[in-house]
């Protein structure tokens, strides 16, 4: 490693860590605020897992098998760990996440260090940019979303691998043990996670100097490399792809599938992205090829940046990888999802440190200030587009909280929730933000319950009357006259719903027939009230409103009268509390 110069511009240590802490702390509050304590999508595939430990049942095969292309052994066993630890605590999943990629940042930030000439403003200023993009909430759903951990461990084993390769103080053996032990980690973590082992040949090339030693490591590393790929592809099956294009087409959406994957981390735009995403490849090239072709008069450059080419071709790798399975769904399908930008972030923070190698390398940069100026600059758009992509990001979470929080409220009331067809295929099902098939959550119930790993609610009170208002149904309004339907009729309810004077408001109403306490239907909370806020004096019931529309044929379990209630759940008090005004309806025959 080259030695320090003593001449650099120093800051206040408490002022330099408290900038570093800042993303930090932001991706924190984000996840407190916007993270919900309920499973979702895949991880419905958990509680199998989680019965078959309690049963004393599980076999390899469970842990081995096949999830969406991808074998997820270690995070298998991880989510193992943890849903026995918390009661299947979903949050601990997220900050586990959090605590992951502030251990690979910690990498990075050592990595940087060990190619740097000189920790001075130049250097900080690097790598706070690099704290920022590698913290950004252009990632969200992977902060959000616990079954991404695998995301951020094949990360941390990547770079781990790159930073003990990158470590003059371990010997050239164990520093190829150590990196295959984390990249066979890795590569059964996620198909991504393959990718490792070609990733760091540019670490493996510089453990030693000796050309014999070279081809024996590379020869050992791609023996494993291979090996791995053997194991993983047992039993593989590859996901049928339904897309009707034509080859030039197909290939087409590949590229810039692949350039709006690159760029995603930094841009939601449709226009820019595939220029920014070649703009971003363009610098990597340049920067590899300014290092080789220095190679014979500069030897300790290649060294130096070794560590940044093999994170930046491993961000590559994955991005390719991510293309073959997703670009499918359409070209701009990856810069709308934020699951793909935690491997390809990677490539912009190698670009960022090479060049902050390369303006930094011996005389080059004493002499001229205008790379510096043109690097800085580069990196205050850098921190715009950041700031851009956090703001969407953070609108989107409010709007998928609310709907994640209607999926938490609806899972604790699931023992109260019929088997009926609304429950089944309605778009406003409460349930379907959660999973698109009810009965994986009904069984996924049923394995969690039976094992008592988490329990959901059976002993609430319904309410007869409150002595507070709470809400009504206010359409349809017939009276004392019952409401007839035939099948092939609609019927649309309408009405508010409050919790007075409380700072939390209702967010579901749930619909029940009869005198019967469970529920066929729901109704979401949230369409604008201005009136209900300034009949009751407070802002907090703007937006107190709801609408459903039910095909009456989902109500025709007999013939005849029914009655059709509406009430909220109060968790505070455990009890459902009906809301004025119920539907008299004759189901008639056509």
């Amino acid at each position: 490693m080259a030695q320090k110069s003593p001449s650099f511009v120093t800051f206040p240590a408490v002022i330099l860590w408290l900038m570093y802490l800042i993303p930090i702390l932001g991706v924190t509050g984000f996840i407190i605020y916007f993270g919900v304590n309920v499973p979702f999508y895949d991880q419905w595939v958990l509680p199998a897992l989680f019965e078959k430990i309690a049963t004393g049942t599980l076999q390899f095969k469970d842990l081995f098998e096949l999830h969406n292309n991808h074998r997820i052994l270690f995070p298998r066993l991880i989510f193992i760990a943890l849903g026995f630890i918390s009661s299947w605590n979903i949050k601990l999943e997220l900050f586990l996440s959090l605590g992951l990629a502030i251990l690979t940042f910690i990498l990075l930030y050592k990595i940087s260090a060990n190619t740097s000439k000189n920790q001075n403003y130049f250097f900080h200023f690097t790598n706070l940019l690099t704290a920022l993009i590698f913290f950004s909430l252009a990632q969200s759903e992977n902060w959000l979303w616990g079954f991404q951990i695998a995301i951020f461990f094949i990360n941390f084993c990547v770079i781990f691998s790159c930073f003990i390769l990158n470590n003059n103080k371990i010997k050239p053996k164990r520093k190829l043990l150590f990196a295959a032990i984390l990249c066979l980690i890795a590569s059964f973590s996620s198909a991504q996670g393959l990718m490792s082992w070609l990733a760091l040949i540019p670490g493996i090339i510089m453990i030693s100097e000796s050309g014999y030693q070279r081809r024996k490591y590379l020869i050992f590393w791609m023996t494993l490399f291979l090996s791995s790929s053997l194991i993983y592809s047992i039993g593989y099956t590859q996901e049928p792809k339904i897309i009707n294009l034509s080859l030039l087409e197909k290939l087409f959406t590949f590229i810039q599938f692949f350039f709006n994957v690159i760029a995603a981390p930094v841009t939601n735009s449709q226009n820019f992205s595939i220029w920014i995403g070649i703009i971003i490849i363009l610098n990597f090239i340049v920067l590899g090829s300014y290092c080789l072709i220095n190679l014979k008069n500069k030897k300790y450059l290649i060294k130096l940046c070794s560590p940044w080419f093999s994170i930046g071709i491993f961000s590559i790798l994955c991005s390719i990888v991510i293309t073959l399975g997703r670009y499918d769904y359409g070209a701009n399908y990856a810069i709308y999802t934020s699951r793909y930008t935690t491997h390809s972030l990677l490539l912009i923070i190698a670009v960022i440190q090479l060049w902050f190698i390369i303006i930094s390398e011996g005389n080059f940069y004493l002499k001229n200030y205008y790379p510096k100026l043109i690097y800085s600059f580069i990196g205050g758009i850098l921190v715009c587009l950041i700031a851009v992509k956090s703001e969407i990001a953070i609108a989107q979470a409010q709007t998928d909280v609310i709907n994640k929080q209607r999926g938490e409220t609806c899972l604790e009331l699931i023992n109260y929730l019929e088997d009926s067809q609304f429950f089944k295929t309605h778009p406003e099902r409460c349930l379907l933000r959660l999973s698109k098939t009810t009965w994986w959550i009904q069984d996924g119930v049923k394995q969690l319950q039976g094992i008592n790993l988490r329990n959901w609610a059976n002993n609430i009170t319904f309410k007869t009357e409150s002595e507070q208002l709470y809400g009504y149904i206010d359409f349809p309004l017939f009276g004392d006259q019952p409401l007839k339907l035939k099948p092939k009729d609609d019927l649309t309810l309408k009405g508010w719903a409050i919790f007075p004077q409380q700072q939390n408001q209702p967010q579901l109403v749930f619909l029940s027939r009869g005198n019967q306490q469970t529920f066929f239907a729901n109704a979401n909370i949230g369409l604008n009230s201005p009136d209900i806020a300034q009949v009751l004096s407070s802002p907090l019931y703007n937006y107190a409103r709801w609408e459903v529309t039910i095909p009456t044929v989902q109500l025709y379990n007999d013939l005849g009268n029914t009655r059709v209630k509406a009430w909220v759940y109060n968790p505070d008090g455990n009890e459902f509390i009906p809301l004025k005004g119920e539907v008299n309806i004759i189901l008639e025959k056509n």
